[in-house]
């Protein structure tokens, strides 16, 4: 199912929020569908305290403000514009000519939900800069790392220091590698090394692959084996093991 952001999309995945979420459309046609309605409804409030050739009279002028706010509301609302607020976040999205151009799109994919929520928002916020500023977006990331190694039980305060220890403990090596170039490329955003990041969009957005990789190795799979071990081995058994193991 794709859940990308669509034009006149009534629910689809919030490019801010990431939650898929309904959507409020704004746009020439609603804008005078909206404001036809409060006059209507003005209208049918006030029409118990006149006559009716007088009620006549105001439906006939209201039908006129109609027709005219149907051919003059270009005037104030461009066609070809609208805006699509997110119910889940109430933060909008820009389209012109049925494109999004705010904020702008790309192929990130949404930050592992077993991240603590302040790693996500970092992660949320470096994808929606990473096209006009990749330095911005990798400085960003390698901030959540930072605080993801603090999440996986590190002092969170030197990244090297972190992963040597994480190594020391029998870290795979896979997760390392990924951990040091996503340590390696940050530091560069920061303080300007050997990796050219002026034009490096393509190594910042592999980056956010990197951030997800590494939770979903060191928290998502863990977290989901603990889950199924608990469930399927019962309690007596696993006292065995343990007993076993010496723990």
């Amino acid at each position: 199912m794709d859940l990308s952001p669509k034009f006149r999309g009534e629910k689809f995945q919030c490019p801010h929020c990431q939650v898929l979420s309904n959507q409020t459309w704004f746009d020439i046609n609603t804008s005078s569908d909206a404001a036809n309605k409060i006059l209507n409804h003005v209208f049918y409030e006030y029409r118990t305290k006149i006559h009716s050739h007088q009620q006549e009279a105001i439906a006939a002028f209201i039908d006129r403000v109609e027709a005219t706010n149907n051919r003059h509301m270009s005037e104030f609302v461009p066609v070809g514009f609208s805006v699509a607020t997110c119910s889940s976040c109430s933060k909008i999205s820009l389209w012109v000519s049925q494109e999004i151009v705010y904020p702008k799109q790309t192929a990130v994919a949404p930050p592992n939900q077993d991240m603590e929520q302040e790693i996500q928002n970092l992660y949320i916020e470096a994808s929606t800069i990473v096209i006009d500023s990749p330095k911005g977006a990798t400085a960003l990331l390698r901030l959540a790392l930072q605080l993801l190694l603090k999440q996986l039980g590190k002092s969170g305060k030197n990244i090297n220091n972190d992963i040597k220890e994480l190594v020391a403990e029998g870290l795979s090596p896979k997760i390392q590698k990924a951990l040091d170039l996503l340590r390696v490329v940050g530091n560069n955003a920061v303080h300007p090394g050997q990796i050219d990041l002026e034009d490096g969009r393509d190594i910042a957005l592999k980056l956010f692959h990197v951030l997800n990789f590494i939770a979903d190795e060191m928290i998502s799979k863990p977290k989901e084996l603990d889950l199924l071990y608990s469930d399927v081995i019962p309690e007596e058994t696993q006292k065995h093991i343990n007993e076993r193991d010496g723990n």
